[in-house]
């Protein structure tokens, strides 16, 4: 789980630096965190850099109304590095609240997001969409973006212009989330929440600010836990439109065109910026813009917000304008001399027979 560090704790027998971090306490905590729903911070924490099982109990045993840790243990005299073996009990019964509380007051919004995790050597991406308005091809963009920014972050660890530490990113559906983008860091990686769905530029702007060797926490939209409330959403927002106006460089990452998704002899590439289906290398004209193609028999049925292609040979062999608001990818059942598409195998929208090579429509649904 996350906690975000607003300003310090104040303990006499404490002291801390005047920089603070997000800490997940471990990628594992990370995961579970996303699995739960928990796209806000439950607790602040002042972190002395250091281990991450110190972030994380010091934090607990300072943030919830926990018993008093003992003198010599993680919150003693000594501070948190001492004894590190040793945890208080205000600590453990923290870690049960907050357990409790991420499968109850999380546990339905969990339900709204589907996560896609993209992991690479330096980054680990988790990227939220909408259950409601998911689209596959939307996934396998920031798919190809996170292989993009991993030789990115790599390059310039490579030139001693960047901690060798991992990223831990962050990226929410904009509809279930409040406006923010916090960039913090802990000793062992760099950790990035975000809200709506940021252009490579943005996210290339990101890491080129944590080389600036005088970078600070940036924190725009988070929980105020004193206020109770958000910060303000305009106000937000306007700090997120300035850090990118100051931080977004001329400069752009080359990259060859790659691979991101293949099956049944289509794949689906990214190149300048955006994905393009090919067969046999040949590029096809169709937009990566909804559901992923399918085959039946020597045929590809090929979908775009608009409309629907059956393609034979490369070439289109018919097609069908779609009549429902494109929110999300569709189901899509193929069988041996027909497909049916909808939202699930009886109430179809659209029906392929591959024998008549034509589209029809369930008015029944419509």
């Amino acid at each position: 789980m996350y906690f975000l560090i607003k300003r310090v704790i104040k303990k006499k027998s404490l002291q801390f630096p005047k920089k603070y971090y997000l800490c997940p306490m471990n990628s594992l905590d990370f995961y579970l965190a996303l699995l739960f729903g928990c796209k806000r911070d439950v607790a602040r924490v002042a972190v002395k850099v250091g281990g991450l099982t110190d972030c994380v109990f010091t934090g607990l045993c300072g943030a919830l109304p926990a018993p008093k840790c003992r003198d010599g243990g993680l919150m003693g005299e000594k501070g948190v590095r001492h004894r590190e073996g040793r945890l208080c009990a205000g600590a453990i019964k923290a870690v049960v609240i907050l357990c409790l509380f991420a499968l109850t007051a999380r546990q339905a919004r969990a339900t709204e997001c589907v996560f896609r995790i993209f992991q690479e050597e330096k980054i680990n991406l988790a990227f939220c969409q909408n259950y409601s308005s998911f689209f596959e091809t939307r996934a396998l963009l920031y798919k190809a973006k996170t292989m993009i920014l991993n030789e990115y972050i790599k390059d310039k660890i490579s030139k001693g212009e960047l901690e060798d530490k991992k990223f831990e990113i962050k990226i929410y559906d904009q509809i279930l989330s409040y406006p923010h983008l916090i960039l913090t860091q802990g000793q062992n990686g760099y950790f990035v929440s975000i809200s709506g769905y940021p252009m490579l530029s943005e996210l290339k702007a990101i890491v080129d600010y944590f080389s600036n060797p005088d970078w600070q926490p940036f924190i725009a939209g988070a929980y105020d836990f004193e206020t109770k409330r958000y910060e303000d959403f305009d106000i937000a927002i306007d700090r997120i439109i300035y850090f990118y106006k100051q931080n977004i460089t001329a400069d752009t990452i080359t990259y060859q065109p790659f691979t991101v998704w293949e099956r049944d002899g289509v794949s689906l590439q990214y190149a300048d910026g955006s994905l393009r289906y090919l067969i046999d290398g040949a590029p096809l004209p169709f937009k990566a813009d909804a559901n992923l193609p399918v085959k039946i028999q020597d045929r590809y049925l090929f979908f775009q917000r608009d409309r629907i292609f059956a393609v034979q040979d490369l070439q289109t062999i018919r097609s069908i304008n779609r009549v429902e608001n494109i929110y999300e990818d569709l189901r899509v059942y193929v069988h041996s001399k027909w497909v049916n598409i909808g939202w699930d195998e009886k109430n179809w929208l659209y029906t392929y027979s591959y024998e008549r090579n034509r589209f029809y429509i369930n008015e029944k649904i419509r």
